[in-house]
């Protein structure tokens, strides 16, 4: 009964849960067995069991049952203070939906004994909103009703014959890696994305990414999809072809408005304010960087957090950009912000060129020398003296100023004078 009473422990002590327990079985007589009439105790509080497609609206603690469609085998990973955790996946549906469950520790351990097609009954915590909800399990137990509902794993895109057909949002550069043999290999990753949601691609053979660009619409033949702990993710290796589509394929966005912690998110805004990146060093040695900006869309604004390479990416405030597969997390005062790390993608949208005449004083600042002038301020592509007025034509792209034409502007002693004895007050 501890399970239920989880989910009313604000409402009312122990005992007396346990007690209205006891009313419920001497009321039917003994027919009720204590699991069933505590549910009903549970149900007369208010608090009674959720479908999956109502987690995203449930309370922080919410109970649901669910027909276990695969189970991951539990892996072990390093937490920040040295120790040594566990973790698994399991995947389960109802008829309105599947959620992904997040087993650690002790409860990975028990995945041992949890096989495709049992019905259990599981208390969570839901994390945020999706397609494929996830949910942190507090306590796993074993349902005796029956569930029906397609018995096919997490949701994944999909076209004619079992291809992909995605939208590539983003490819990084190709980078080294050692295989177990010692030798070594290079490998691809990307992101690509469907209707059905935002997906990691790694490429084991580079060679099969080439002739198609970031932002095409293509089909992939011969992936091989397998869950992690941020969903699916897809491996090509020799044996697969990437090759260019004309149809089209409408990849979902969200609102910043919507954002809620632990979910995963997709978004488009304009970059309110950027801080130039910070340099680290990780916990294995590497050199990294870290970099925080505000963007903001027609329902609101919020913090990003960008790590690793996509924080050198040259970034500007006016700029239009869109972020997919982003974390939502809590930042250092307890703020909402999201995340672009592993598995995300960062996209600057197009702009166009303007060209304008200026004049101006050039001035360093933490991002770098740039061009004051009386109405914007403009990163330099070039370098110039600092301190130095200067007059010039050319052209604005994302905040950044190239100059085709330059001349210096020699300063009207007489009317530096006349400002100066303004200044002090002389007649």
């Amino acid at each position: 009964m501890k399970f239920h009473y989880l989910l009313v422990d604000d409402l009312l002590k122990k005992e007396e849960f346990d007690r209205r327990v006891e009313e419920k079985v001497a009321e039917s007589g003994d027919l009720l067995d204590e699991r069933t009439a505590a549910m009903l105790v549970v149900k007369d509080l208010g608090r009674s069991h959720v479908r999956i497609r109502d987690l995203a609206a449930a309370p922080s603690l919410a109970c649901f049952f669910g027909k276990v469609l695969s189970v991951e085998e539990p892996r072990e990973f390093e937490r920040p203070d040295g120790t040594t955790g566990l973790v698994a996946n399991v995947m389960v549906g109802d008829e309105t939906g599947k959620a992904r469950l997040t087993l650690w520790d002790e409860k990975a351990g028990g995945v041992a004994e949890i096989e495709a097609g049992d019905v259990i009954e599981i208390l969570g915590r839901p994390k945020g909103k999706g397609r494929v909800p996830d949910v942190t399990a507090v306590a796993v137990q074993e349902a005796a009703c029956e569930i029906t509902c397609e018995e096919t794993g997490p949701s994944a895109p999909s076209g004619p014959g079992g291809d992909l057909l995605v939208r590539l949002i983003a490819v990084e550069s190709p980078r080294t890696f050692k295989r177990r043999d010692g030798s070594e290999g290079e490998m691809v990753e990307a992101v690509i994305g469907s209707e059905d949601g935002i997906f990691r691609l790694v490429a084991w053979a580079p060679a099969v990414l080439e002739g198609v660009e970031a932002g095409e619409t293509v089909v992939i033949r011969g992936a091989v999809a397998r869950e992690s702990d941020r969903g699916i993710e897809y491996s090509l290796g020799e044996a697969a072809s990437v090759s260019p589509s004309e149809q089209e394929v409408d990849v979902p966005m969200d609102a910043i408005a919507d954002v809620e912690e632990g979910g995963a998110y997709s978004l488009t805004g304009t970059v309110l304010s950027v801080q130039p990146p910070r340099s680290f060093v990780t916990r294995t040695g590497r050199e990294s960087a870290v970099r925080n900006l505000v963007i903001a869309d027609r329902t609101g604004e919020i913090p990003v957090v960008i790590w690793g390479e996509k924080a050198e990416e040259h970034l500007a405030p006016g700029d239009r950009i869109e972020v997919y597969n982003v974390t939502a997390k809590r930042g250092r005062y307890a703020d909402l912000e999201v995340h672009v790390s592993w598995g995300s993608a960062l996209v600057l949208l197009a702009e166009e060129e303007k060209e304008v005449e200026v004049e101006g004083t050039v001035i360093p600042t933490a991002h770098g020398t740039v061009l004051e002038t009386s109405d914007a301020c403009y990163l330099l592509s070039q370098p110039l003296p600092v301190g130095y007025i200067v007059r010039g034509q050319g052209t604005v792209h994302r905040g950044v100023i190239s100059l085709s034409h330059l001349e210096v502007v020699i300063p009207d002693r007489d009317e530096l004078q006349r400002r100066l004895d303004r200044f002090t007050g002389k007649p």
